[in-house]
């Protein structure tokens, strides 16, 4: 089911970002994104209630303990989003560090959830990380993991951090750091960034809180459900598709086209998501962060990323365990039905000189469909300089990257 014809996505995402809606909207954002005093045009009361049903829908999601999510249908899933996150940590870390060993890396975890990522920043070494995210009840539960992981390394080596309950797509975040000229080597965003594009001025105020703090030639990276793949299985499935873990439906007429912002569906993930979310074009995505000197540099689908990256980071699939074992070793059972694994029985009928105590890691079908749905992206901070009028002219390093695109 996967959605692979450029053509089509070409298609789709041209109609959409050529229109002379999303135009004028750049006009507008090249007019005025960088005046300090504009802020954003008040919101109308259903983008306030969105908020509240986001904020409130992560407010209530319950702690999961080990064994329940070791239990639990997306188990494999979860931990290859992990593997995902850690592997985008790890490369743009790297990066910064190539240039400046000794570096002090200092990070905005916006949408920082629960605080998912807390044990990545301590394995990349980093010495100061901001959490923001709009779930006040997220953000406490993620300030009592950083709380226990300070008290597990008992005088070992852990940054420091911040914890904002805000919404980041409406918020000024800088007024609200303890430091507001404190300056980011890296801000990541992870399966949040969505959530701005319900409108203009909003995914506008994310990308301010995103890139004015962030150094030039630094780094933001982060993960978001791929708008083509959606609409592709869509048109497929007239406006609703998935399978027993995983529902997405569209909430707006497509006979009326895709709207750059604001174009909703329901997301149900199993014991994870179950709220609205918004399509995020990403080629009109790129235009609106090269208004706030963000230069793309990658992106690619997770089945993309995982091509590009697992051969270097194979034993951190390993560790993390990203993919179920088959055939199940004695006494275990698949986390799926058998014909979920239909395409890793005729793999491994196919090898030749196995074994029984061979094993090939796999992940079922429906676990599989839902990781397909997800891309990867990588922007870096341009430098500035300002023209007579005030406005920032941004120009790349004398050392330029191509971007690189996995379709």
């Amino acid at each position: 089911m996967s959605y692979t014809t450029q053509d089509r996505e070409e298609k789709y995402c041209d109609s959409v970002v050529e229109s002379t809606q999303v135009k004028k909207a750049m006009k507008r954002s090249a007019d005025d994104h960088n005046d300090d005093n504009n802020e954003p045009p008040l919101q109308k009361p259903a983008t306030e209630e969105h908020s509240s049903v986001v904020a409130a829908h992560y407010n209530h999601l319950e702690e999961k303990g080990l064994r329940e999510r070791f239990n639990s249908p997306i188990y494999y899933l979860r931990n290859f989003n992990n593997w995902v996150k850690s592997v985008l940590i790890q490369e743009y870390t790297d990066k910064i560090r190539e240039k400046d060993y000794g570096r002090s890396l200092r990070v905005l975890d916006i949408c920082c959830g629960k605080g998912g990522d807390l044990s990545k920043w301590q394995k990349a070494r980093v010495e100061h990380v901001v959490f923001a995210d709009i779930a006040e009840v997220s953000v406490q539960q993620c300030q009592t993991r950083y709380d226990e992981l300070r008290a597990r390394t008992r005088g070992g080596r852990l940054y420091s951090a911040e914890f904002i309950a805000a919404d980041c797509s409406k918020a000024t975040l800088r007024d609200k750091y303890r430091d507001p000229s404190i300056s980011f080597d890296i801000v990541s965003c992870q399966f949040g960034l969505h959530y701005s594009f319900e409108s203009l001025p909003q995914a506008r105020r994310m990308l301010t809180n995103i890139s004015e703090c962030l150094k030039p030639g630094g780094y933001f990276f982060g993960t978001i459900p791929d708008a083509y793949e959606i609409v592709s299985r869509s048109k497929k499935s007239d406006g609703s598709f998935g399978n027993r873990i995983y529902n997405i439906k569209l909430l707006f007429d497509v006979e009326k086209g895709y709207p750059l912002f604001g174009g909703k569906y329901d997301f149900h993930l199993e014991g994870v998501v179950d709220c609205p979310e918004f399509l995020v074009n990403f080629k009109l995505f790129t235009k609106l962060a090269s208004d706030y000197g963000l230069e793309l540099i990658y992106k690619a689908r997770f089945a993309d990323f995982f091509k590009d990256h697992s051969e270097k980071y194979r034993h951190l699939l390993q560790k993390i365990v990203c993919f179920e074992s088959y055939p199940p070793p004695p006494g275990k059972e698949l986390i799926a039905d058998e014909k979920e694994y239909e395409h890793a029985k005729q793999y491994w009928e196919s090898k030749e000189n196995k074994t029984e105590r061979d094993r090939i890691g796999t992940m079922s079908t429906s676990e599989w469909e839902v990781a397909t749905v997800y891309m990867a992206f990588a922007f870096r901070k341009l430098k500035s300089t300002w023209d007579s009028n005030g406005k920032p002219v941004y120009s790349k390093p004398r050392e330029e990257s191509q971007t690189t695109n996995k379709n």
